[in-house]
């Protein structure tokens, strides 16, 4: 998935958004954290702390809108009793950015850890 557009495929979301979401949290919960703790040096030690302030804050924003789209779909996503189908999923303004918004901040974040 390059760039967001209108609609995301079922099968975009399960398989390359929300994996690149699960890697952002767990880049942020270990390896930026450790970072911060294991710093020795106090200017670079608060630098890491701004970079996890500002991730935490787009993450926020990112969950609310992916959670509403993943309840907005629950029924094409996870439905009941039988196997779900790869379906294209109109995106609103607020999905759509919050899409937008994972693939840079997993860009950022992912640049961040190779240098952790």
């Amino acid at each position: 998935m390059n760039s967001v557009s209108a609609t995301v495929t079922s099968e975009q979301l399960i398989n390359d958004v929300i994996p690149k979401l699960k890697t952002v949290e767990f880049i942020l919960e270990s390896k930026l954290k450790a970072a911060i703790e294991n710093s020795k040096d106090a200017q670079q030690q608060e630098k890491y702390q701004v970079y996890q302030q500002e991730f935490q804050l787009e993450l926020m924003m990112i969950q609310m809108n992916l959670e509403h789209l993943l309840t907005r779909y629950a029924h094409i996503i996870k439905p009941e009793g039988r196997r779900a189908e790869n379906t294209y999923l109109e995106l609103d303004d607020s999905e759509r950015v919050a899409l937008s918004a994972i693939m840079n901040l997993y860009n950022k974040v992912s640049e961040l850890a190779s240098t952790l």
